[in-house]
């Protein structure tokens, strides 16, 4: 039988910049952490022309555990029924830890958003069951933000994915 899972929540797009010691140093004496550098200047330090053109671009759903954030994940039958859908204290019953940019000097600029993060259409023989599914999560910055970045069935990874509508609440800057 054919189902699609949506998943839903907060999370973030995070645009991930490595750094020289120079530019780390500048970003750090004006306290880009906190949110008092404007656009311009950071990505004058960046040397770029925005935010969006960073070759490195990771996205995904908050991770609850961490960030007190929940998901949302709805199934629907392929007559577009709804078969399930998660309780707010839902957790995975299987995780895969992947970690990625740390050690080094980076500038992680996360753009917060909320709403449909991953939608996936999967084949599956019988009903679905939502014990099997699992998640990807990637940490960043030796812990300093972690993201759902995939959802798999069965342990296997889903073929068909398709990034859903999510709308921005505003920036976040981490600095390792």
């Amino acid at each position: 039988m054919k189902y699609k899972i949506e998943v839903s929540g907060k999370g973030a797009e995070s645009f991930i910049f490595p750094l020289t010691e120079n530019q780390r140093e500048q970003l750090s004496d004006a306290d880009v952490e906190s949110g008092n550098m404007d656009y311009d200047e950071i990505c004058e330090i960046l040397e770029v022309e925005d935010y969006f053109s960073s070759n490195d671009v990771i996205t995904g759903l908050y991770n609850g555990s961490h960030h007190g954030e929940h998901l949302f994940i709805e199934v629907f039958d392929e007559t577009g029924n709804k078969v399930w859908e998660s309780a707010e204290d839902f957790d995975f019953q299987e995780v895969q830890d992947e970690y990625q940019y740390n050690g080094g000097n980076f500038l992680l600029i996360e753009d917060y958003q909320k709403g449909n993060f991953f939608n996936y259409e999967i084949n599956i023989d019988g009903e679905f069951n939502p014990k099997l599914l699992s998640c990807v999560i990637v940490e960043l910055l030796d812990g300093m933000s972690e993201l759902i970045t995939d959802i798999k069935y069965d342990g296997q990874k889903i073929d068909f994915k398709d990034y859903g509508d999510t709308s921005s609440k505003g920036f976040n800057y981490l600095l390792l």
